[in-house]
């Protein structure tokens, strides 16, 4: 695995004493031998729960890495390289690492310095050997990046992403979570009643000859709205696999670009809350899409009643796919098995592994990510 440190910057030393101290969810260290990890940002985001590591907190983790139950990946064993901040003396007391800290002082106060904006606070990105230049939006680089795009844009790193040089395009391509139910869910709510009343009227029939139809009853709305959602399930995992994680080709710089604004820089920053669900403006043309096939195919009574059941779809795979990246689920439960479902799909399985907010697609399409044995 490649350091991803600088060679000019001597690391801290630490004691075992003071390592020990570092095991609350406040300040949790954990050592990969001798190497110490400051995983204290990491802790909600781990798959495995907060608890997992903090009963480790202190220890050497290099087994737990190898597994069971869990072998974790090189994508994984990369990611921990950004929280390492130094070494542990086994041998030495608390008085002797202060002297040794001394006679490092000039470095780590270079290095004090390099880390002072919030570019190099975020990550240790080697800048001088990564393939784009993180000091600048990222969007116009990563076209240039060619048959190398599909390796770098699946080495996630924990650190925002700049897309644009402007602040208002920025702006737009960030979303709070909480936006996604403030807009739709009263759509839903509306479009709900619309629909039951409408169905009210008993005006609503499929035909299936001119002498032959069936009436929808009223009370068929709910059952319309799960079928609603069980069809936005499948849509989610067409988009996920078919658009969202369609190869560009090498040599084209705009579809390139494209995949990265769609979706390539949440494989890349996968834990960047800002852009964890669709902005509004972006889910409309979907939304809209999805509204027109189906009152296009069904009668308005129907096809409305299906709709709005996707809608509300929609917001829980949205929602559920902010919490997978930030909940902290309980272990054994629903979410807590499709949280490390999803984990593994961002750092070991990307060709597989579609299903967000339910995996029952993986399984006729053969998406599967395999349980790992020992």
């Amino acid at each position: 695995m490649e350091d991803t440190r600088s060679p000019s910057l001597s690391p801290r030393i630490f004691s075992e004493k003071e390592v020990s101290k570092h095991c609350t969810k406040d300040s949790c260290w954990v050592l990969l031998g001798t190497r110490v990890y400051d995983v204290t940002g990491f802790l909600r985001m781990h798959p495995g729960g907060e608890a997992l590591i903090l009963r480790r907190s202190g220890k050497d983790i290099s087994e737990e890495l190898d597994g069971p139950p869990h072998r974790h990946s090189d994508n994984a064993r990369r990611w921990m390289e950004q929280y390492y901040i130094g070494e542990i003396d086994r041998d030495s007391t608390d008085e002797d690492t202060e002297t040794l800290r001394q006679r490092k002082k000039t470095t780590e106060d270079i290095t004090e310095e390099d880390g002072s904006s919030d570019i190099n606070k975020c990550a240790k990105v080697d800048e001088g050997k990564d393939l784009v230049d993180w000091r600048k939006p990222l969007a116009w680089q990563v076209g240039n990046l060619g048959e190398k795009y599909d390796t770098w844009v699946h080495q996630p790193v924990d650190r925002p992403i700049r897309l644009f040089e402007s602040d208002f395009f920025e702006a737009n391509t960030k979303t709070s979570w909480y936006m996604v139910p403030i807009v739709w869910l009263p759509l839903v709510v509306y479009l709900s009643w619309y629909c039951y009343t409408l169905l009210a009227q008993e005006r609503t029939r499929v035909y299936f000859t001119s002498d032959y139809s069936i009436l929808i009853h009223k009370y068929t709305f709910p059952f319309l709205f799960m079928f609603g959602m069980f069809l936005w399930s499948f849509v989610e995992y067409c988009i996920h696999r078919f658009v969202f994680h369609l190869r560009p080709p090498a040599h084209n710089y705009y579809l390139i670009t494209l995949h990265f604004l769609l979706h390539g820089q949440h494989h890349k920053s996968p834990f960047d809350g800002s852009r964890l669900v669709f902005p509004p403006s972006l889910a409309a043309i979907v939304i809209g899409g999805f509204y027109l096939v189906l009152t296009k195919i069904f009668p308005e009574g129907l096809g409305t009643s299906m709709f709005v059941g996707g809608l509300y779809g929609y917001v829980v795979y949205d929602m559920i796919h902010y919490y997978l990246h930030y909940g902290s689920p309980q272990k054994g439960s629903y979410l807590y098995g499709l949280k490390a479902y999803h984990v593994k799909h961002h750092f070991e399985h990307q060709r597989a592994g579609f299903g967000i907010s339910t995996t029952f697609w993986d399984h006729p399409f053969k998406t599967v990510i395999p349980k790992q044995t020992f």
